[in-house]
């Protein structure tokens, strides 16, 4: 008899993780169709119409000129950890405006 025990994933484990695994990659693999959209937000509660179109792939120019110095600054560092999140990058156009872009996507600013 053997001190150890051996733990085995049942084939209905191995399935549910590949399907999972499967999901993400086709996440991070959508393509951008080479627009890039600006945003204007208004508030802080803009964000997340931002952060969905990262996550689809697809790059943004966010324009905080309108912004009080607070909520642009709470902007960015939503933003950024939402890059960070997703293997994306981060880059100052000029002041006030950043471009932020999903994985995959490679800027020469």
């Amino acid at each position: 008899m053997s001190f150890f025990k051996f733990i085995t994933e049942s084939p209905e484990d191995k399935t549910e993780k590949q399907s999972k695994k499967n999901l993400f990659a086709k996440k991070k693999q959508q393509p951008s169709n080479g627009t890039i959209d600006n945003f204007y937000p208004a508030s802080f509660d803009d964000v997340g119409t931002i952060i969905d179109k990262l996550c689809s792939g697809k790059p943004a120019i966010v324009h905080l000129n309108e912004l009080s110095d607070a909520t642009a600054q709470r902007v960015i560092d939503l933003l950024s950890g939402a890059v960070y999140a997703i293997n994306g990058n981060m880059s100052e156009l000029e002041k006030d405006v950043y471009v932020f872009t999903p994985s995959g996507v490679k800027t020469n600013i």
